[in-house]
């Protein structure tokens, strides 16, 4: 009885604000004390991972305002949750008491402090790690840095090209970058802005390939940027489609292997189709097979797959090379008195794939072959290779619309 009088006696106390007495006091402020101290660690811990993230991932140092919030964003939260869960935040002081509000503002204060610490630390280990130069972006000390030569401002032309042999670019994104400006370090040599430029276009703006190329002044004095292929369409040979299908093939059975697609039923089991294996989710299957076969399928079937004898190519293996590259595949027409007619295979930049002609195919010619008039030559390089070699001789024509890899 006196147990339950002396509890009911300090929580009175504690709702009427009436001082507790010295070694509760003391205990209570103990407990706050290593609460705040270990919800400020959480909050500095939460900024430091994601300054050090938003610096890898955009070699941008993220603002330290949304740092500090959204490091506040796992005390809060957990505050929060205990709240609702028991009634309370610390020991048995009700919610609506002053040492509430005193320790929800201690712990706000101390998270807010490690909060900036750790994004501040979090920046410099990405910084340290991935090896960013940090270069401050504006204000009058920046402007000295720059007159000194520690960073160099590049512009982006106000008119951006296509890239040959790549999907276009959405116009809304070249319209952003018409005229930008980009701050890098100072004393790089112009290869290596041009680098530096294209890494960044890359990876800023989602751009599947960029050619720049910097003046000495440090401006781009020309641009063309192309977007990335996805999918299976573009490496899906002449006459071919692709199907999804219900069948599991053989556990042996890899990409790009020839397999033959039956009927799974024991009692008529028949050849409904032969293809290539292109990819497997789950109990789905996709299959490259020809155009005239792809409605040989029945929507809800069942279908059981199996190897067939012949080994599988490299052909996929290559064409995921040539997707993942900078290289793609132009179709070059020679006319009639074109500096390139009479002229070798080796001398033309990249690498000869094909030559069309009179209605022929001559694969993977020699260097020592002569290109004659009419020819129609298929090459491999990369699409400023191609546009320095084979762009700027007279009488050359580049197709407007090149197999690009396939």
């Amino acid at each position: 009885m006196s147990l339950t009088i002396a509890a009911v006696g300090t929580e009175t106390l504690l709702q009427t604000g009436v001082e507790l007495g010295g070694s509760t006091r003391i205990e209570w402020t103990r407990t706050a004390l290593l609460r705040i101290l270990s919800y400020g660690l959480l909050a500095g811990i939460g900024a430091l991972v994601l300054a050090f993230g938003y610096r890898a991932l955009t070699v941008r140092q993220l603002p330290t305002g949304p740092a500090v919030l959204l490091g506040l964003a796992l005390p809060t939260g957990w505050l929060t949750s205990e709240a609702v869960r028991h009634g309370t935040v610390l020991a048995d002081s009700p919610l609506i008491h002053y040492t509430t509000g005193s320790y929800i503002l201690g712990v706000l204060f101390a998270g807010t402090i490690v909060a900036a610490g750790g994004h501040r630390l979090g920046d410099h280990l990405a910084c340290g790690t991935y090896g960013i130069t940090r270069v401050d972006a504006s204000g009058p000390v920046a402007d000295l840095v720059r007159a000194a030569g520690r960073s160099a401002v590049v512009t982006l032309p106000e008119s951006i090209d296509d890239a040959e042999g790549y999907p276009a670019v959405d116009e809304a994104v070249k319209r952003d970058l018409e005229g930008r400006l980009f701050r890098l370090p100072g004393q790089l040599s112009v290869p290596e802005l041009e680098s530096r430029v294209e890494r960044r276009l890359e990876t800023d703006f989602d751009i599947g390939y960029v050619d720049a190329v910097v003046a000495d002044g440090g401006n781009v004095g020309a641009l063309s940027v192309g977007g990335r292929r996805a999918g299976i369409s573009p490496t899906l040979g002449p006459a071919q489609v692709a199907v999804a299908i219900s069948g599991d093939p053989s556990p042996r059975a890899s990409t790009g292997d020839p397999v033959e697609i039956w009927t799974d039923s024991d009692a008529s089991s028949r050849l409904v189709a032969t293809g290539t294996l292109r990819a497997c989710a789950g109990s789905v299957t996709t299959i490259a097979v020809d155009a005239d076969d792809a409605d040989a399928f029945e929507p809800g079937e069942q279908y059981r797959l199996t190897t067939r004898p012949e080994a599988g190519s490299d052909a996929h293996a290559l064409i995921s090379a040539i997707q993942n590259g900078d290289e793609t595949v132009t179709a070059t027409r020679i006319e009639a008195d074109s500096p390139l007619e009479n002229e070798f295979v080796g001398w033309i930049p990249g690498t000869v794939l094909v030559i069309e002609r009179d209605g022929d195919v001559l694969s993977l010619p020699a260097d020592n072959e002569p290109i004659e008039a009419g020819d129609t030559l298929y090459v491999f390089g990369t699409p400023e290779t191609l546009t320095a070699g084979l762009e700027s001789p007279s009488g050359v024509e580049i197709s407007d619309s090149p197999e690009t890899k396939e």
